[in-house]
């Protein structure tokens, strides 16, 4: 019942971020067969079971097109240049932050690419609270300096960014 309403407020804010497309009088909506209009981020060890699922399914049900990597990805693509396609391809980009998301090279990698496109970014913050998003300390001792400083720019940048916050122990 929380989930429900925050992926109606993840719609809600899409809309209002620049798609057009309303909640469908039916119950179900197949995909259709264009480019992903959404884009979703996340840290698949955190978030895909519970809040990525969640909103993926609500995105489509709400009649959008959302793009995220275990239900869209075919088998034999090449990882980076689907993620980059869709990336590019999308209108908006749903960002889920979770504990773990600093530590992932692919989460902090699509966030440089979303922030670098200038596209509307809606925030979740999953059980973390936006003060304690940062870099994680294996991916500062794996990366340069340069690397790190431009994951710790997007990360301060998308922080600033009014999105919704999720504690999943309290709802």
């Amino acid at each position: 019942m929380v989930w429900q309403k925050a992926c109606l407020a993840v719609t809600s804010m899409i809309c209002k971020a620049s798609l057009q497309p309303q909640l469908p009088q039916r119950r179900f909506m197949p995909p259709p067969m264009k480019p992903h209009d959404v884009f979703i981020n996340h840290c698949g060890v955190d978030t895909r079971a519970r809040a990525a699922g969640l909103v993926y399914d609500y995105l489509r049900w709400g009649g959008f097109h959302p793009f995220l990597d275990v239900e869209s990805l075919k088998p034999g693509e090449r990882y980076p240049e689907a993620i980059d396609k869709a990336i590019h391809g999308c209108e908006v980009g749903v960002l889920i932050f979770s504990p773990n998301y600093g530590e992932s090279l692919y989460c902090l990698d699509e966030l440089v690419q979303l922030m670098e496109t200038g596209k509307p970014l809606v925030p979740i913050f999953c059980d973390i609270e936006p003060s304690k998003l940062r870099v994680g300390e294996r991916r500062v001792q794996r990366s340069s300096t340069a690397q790190t400083k431009k994951w710790a720019d997007v990360l301060e940048e998308a922080k600033g960014i009014t999105g919704l916050t999720f504690n999943s122990h309290t709802g």
